[in-house]
């Protein structure tokens, strides 16, 4: 069982932007501060896929020392923003040996054929080892996707 650290995009207390015309591509930043500590095998709902949405680019950007902690990501299992126990991070955009120590755009295959779907997914990480409280300690997820 993980615990999971909702983003303000994945508790929905900030808005992320829907496609409107299909075709468009919309881009996001999701950015989180390491303000309190993070357990190791605890997973970050960092980001938002909106409904019907697929995506089309993405990088992951550090900022600080994550040490040899590294990160796997992709779509979560089960609701957005929920704190079910069973909901893991799939690995669709990030295998678990990517690196926290430079911007990282390793263009999986997998994460250019996540389907659309009705609802809205989150988007987690999950480390391999606990990362420490530091304010300088920060990541940042652009998305660009299209409907």
């Amino acid at each position: 069982m993980a615990t999971i650290i909702h983003s303000k995009h994945a508790l929905g207390t900030a808005a992320t932007p829907r496609p409107q015309t299909a075709g468009a591509v919309h881009a996001v930043k999701f950015r989180h501060t390491f303000s309190a500590a993070l357990a190791a095998a605890a997973i970050l709902e960092l980001g938002v896929l909106p409904s019907y949405a697929q995506i089309v680019g993405y990088k992951l950007i550090p900022e600080g020392d994550f040490g040899a902690v590294t990160a796997s990501g992709g779509i979560m299992t089960g609701e957005l923003g929920a704190d079910d126990d069973a909901r893991v991070a799939g690995t669709e955009l990030f295998s678990a040996a990517t690196a926290l120590n430079a911007v990282a755009s390793p263009d999986k295959a997998a994460a250019y054929n996540v389907a659309p779907v009705e609802a809205a997914r989150g988007i987690g990480l999950q480390f391999s080892g606990a990362v420490a409280a530091d304010a300088t300690k920060k990541l940042t997820l652009i998305v660009f996707y299209s409907q």
